[in-house]
């Protein structure tokens, strides 16, 4: 009778032990499937197309570069559209999850095109996006300079199929005519007369820019203040070569150029105009000691920019005039945008 139900007994231990190791196997392999579903990632494509606009100002295309990150997609097809119709069809293949640049060059015409990049997967469009490049047309510019032959200004337009500029000797006792003109820049001048004041004064009621390299003679200069919004000069920084400034973009250029990072990364200032108040709202690139390197105002309805460093060895480098190039473009680009006939 005891040996019965001792063997009852063990019977029973021996189904639990089972049971329990059956149960404990399926929640382990329960628990593995989940951290595998875990860690397979769901298939994603994040991607950053940019365009060099102002290219468009010396070139007869249009840069673009596509940074993008694949995720179990094994193929996308990158569609570009110009004006609606089909320009281009790119395959991009056995990329996964690793972030790759892709660029191009899409060609302009004098009239301006409607630009739209679409990535599709499988016939879905996953994104897409739109950009546009306004008419391409002259735009005529005045420079005003105290000097006889300026050889930055007489070769900085030279490749340009927009720009016309004519380089004038300022005479403070003659009246100009600014009827055709949409830019005006102003070099280095150190004194403009009651005349010229009212002139500019107009011209920016027209809705003209004007783009000041700012002179040193700090008196005459901060008179400017109430008449065309000159800023207020407090001292001149730097003295030496040994000792240089860096400068900072806020974003002024990065959105429509590539290049002007490595060349302000390279450029150096050895002095600069130090301004009585920060005017941060109207700053558009820093100096690492935190004071403005250019300005941007809108004044009597106009634009006006202010550069508060020369065009001169002892007070930049050669890297600093390719990307005062670039500051001009972007300036003149934004007169395009406006789409004046």
């Amino acid at each position: 009778m005891t040996n019965l139900i001792n063997k009852k007994l063990l019977s029973i231990v021996t189904l639990m032990t089972l049971f329990t190791g059956l149960t404990l196997y399926s929640c382990s392999k329960s628990t593995y499937q989940e951290e595998k579903l875990v860690n397979i990632k769901e298939p994603s494509f994040d991607y950053s197309l940019e365009f060099n606009d102002i290219d468009v100002m010396d070139s007869d295309s249009l840069y673009y570069e596509l940074a993008f990150d694949m995720t179990g997609i094994d193929n996308l097809d990158m569609s570009i559209k110009i004006d609606d119709n089909l320009y281009d069809s790119i395959i991009i293949t056995d990329i996964d999850s690793s972030i790759q640049i892709l660029s191009g060059y899409i060609p302009l015409n004098p009239d301006g095109i409607d630009i739209n990049v679409s990535f599709i997967h499988n016939d879905i469009i996953l994104s897409n996006q739109d950009h546009t490049i306004p008419a391409l047309r002259d735009i005529e510019v005045l420079t005003f300079t105290n000097k006889g032959n300026n050889k930055y200004f007489n070769s900085l337009f030279k490749d340009s199929k927009i720009i016309n500029n004519k380089n004038i000797i300022y005479d403070k006792f003659k009246k100009y005519d600014f009827a055709n003109t949409e830019v005006i820049i102003i070099d280095d001048l150190d004194i403009l007369s009651e005349k010229m004041i009212v002139q500019l004064q107009n011209f920016l009621l027209n809705e003209g820019s004007i783009f000041v390299l700012m002179n040193q003679n700090i008196i005459e200069n901060n008179k400017l203040f109430y008449s065309l919004g000159y800023p207020k000069v407090k001292a001149i920084r730097g003295s030496s070569k040994n000792q240089f400034f860096s400068m900072i973009d806020q974003g002024f250029l990065k959105k429509y150029s590539f290049h002007s990072k490595d060349l302000i990364n390279n450029s150096e200032l050895y002095r600069y105009f130090e301004l009585k108040d920060s005017q941060e709202e109207f700053s558009k690139i820093m100096i690492s000691t935190n004071d403005p390197l250019l300005l941007e105002k809108e004044v009597l309805g106009g634009k006006i920019f202010f550069l508060t460093t020369k065009i001169d060895s002892d007070w930049s480098n050669n890297s600093f005039n390719l990307v005062l190039k670039d500051i001009f473009n972007r300036v003149l680009f934004q007169r395009l945008l406006t789409d004046e006939s």
